[in-house]
């Protein structure tokens, strides 16, 4: 699959994959090394190529000595773009999002402030754009970073297609409906029938016949460049919504493993249990550290110095990496309660 398919299945993921990680208290997700057997039912990036060293340095994010050799963007081109009308004027388009989308890929790695100063840097590269495009650009990143926030706070129910209703109906509210239809609208679109298609799959009332029929028929209300990106994506997409409905409902570790094997077969099955646990330990780890960190900021007879060591201490149980997205959950204010 070329970057652009990437790119394209990435946004047309975003929502169903928000709804999984971001509304959970937890940064959106980037591949790491943990998560191999996950990405089995996940579109894989194309290898570098051997030339990508001859790409402009203006094509690629901001970096520098140690934190460049631990940027996992480093090597990658800046992807989306910023796009000006005939008068000069900024555009808000799609490309747009992307480009915030690309630098936001780093939080975990990277507080928010030192994303928007990274961004600031690229786009100082970019000679098209006068003081009033780069302020224009800044003011609308700084809106979706505080939608993405806003999203964050809307809790989950077990009714997907509720949920989102309620975060189209906040995108609109804070965007506006044109600009979130420009922004979201392909993906939510694309959520829509996704989370049909689920329903059909988990329809027990249908026979295989009509089920057949029926997603049949939504392939055919999709372009032939929607079609390729579902064919790589959906059974991701379809897994973490199904991953989704079963927390949601509570559902027993028996009751999880058949409905996947009914949907996914046994191999996919155990890997997504794997997940499950996986998942489970974290959220574990992390509420004994957001616990005993608000404990420690309870206890008024500690000196700074000592309540500086000791949170230090706390996060000595957990990676580097770990330890990166730890610091920015706690610095938003999303760490469990």
């Amino acid at each position: 699959m070329n970057k652009r398919a990437i790119a394209t299945a990435a946004a047309l993921c975003g929502l169903l994959l928000f709804l999984s990680w971001f509304m959970s208290a937890r940064p959106l997700p980037k591949p790491r090394a943990g998560d191999v057997r996950a990405a089995d039912l996940a579109p894989r990036a194309a290898a570098p190529r051997p030339d990508d060293a001859m790409t402009s340095a203006a094509q690629r994010p901001p970096q520098s000595g140690t934190a460049a050799r631990d940027d996992s963007l480093r090597g990658t081109d800046v992807d989306g773009g910023v796009r000006l009308d005939a008068g000069g004027r900024l555009v808000a388009d799609r490309e747009l999002r992307r480009l915030f989308d690309y630098f936001l890929a780093r939080l975990g790695e990277r507080s928010p402030e030192q994303i928007r100063a990274d961004l600031l840097a690229w786009l100082q590269t970019q000679p098209q754009l006068d003081a009033s495009a780069l302020a224009e650009v800044t003011r609308l990143f700084d809106r979706y970073v505080e939608l993405q926030r806003a999203s964050a706070t809307l809790g989950r129910s077990s009714d997907l297609r509720a949920d989102l209703q309620r975060l189209r109906e906040l995108r609109e509210r804070e965007l506006g409906i044109e600009l979130a239809r420009t922004w979201f609208g392909e993906e939510q679109d694309y959520a829509e029938q996704t989370l049909t298609r689920l329903a059909l799959v988990r329809d027990t009332s249908l026979s295989a016949q009509t089920r057949a029929q029926r997603l049949a028929e939504l392939d055919r209300q999709q372009d032939p460049q929607q079609r390729a990106v579902r064919e790589a994506s959906t059974d991701f997409q379809l897994a973490v919504a199904q991953s989704e409905q079963l927390a949601a409902t509570d559902a027993s570790v028996q009751q999880r493993a058949q409905q996947r094997r009914e949907l996914w077969g046994d191999e996919a099955a155990v890997r997504l249990a794997e997940l499950d646990q996986q998942e489970a330990s974290w959220q574990l780890r992390l509420r004994a550290y957001a616990q005993a960190r608000e404990q420690l900021f309870a206890d008024r007879s500690l000196a700074p110095e000592q309540r500086e060591i000791r949170l230090e201490r706390l996060l000595s149980d957990f990676s580097e990496a770990e330890r990166r997205r730890v610091l920015t959950l706690a610095g938003e204010g999303l760490l469990p309660r």
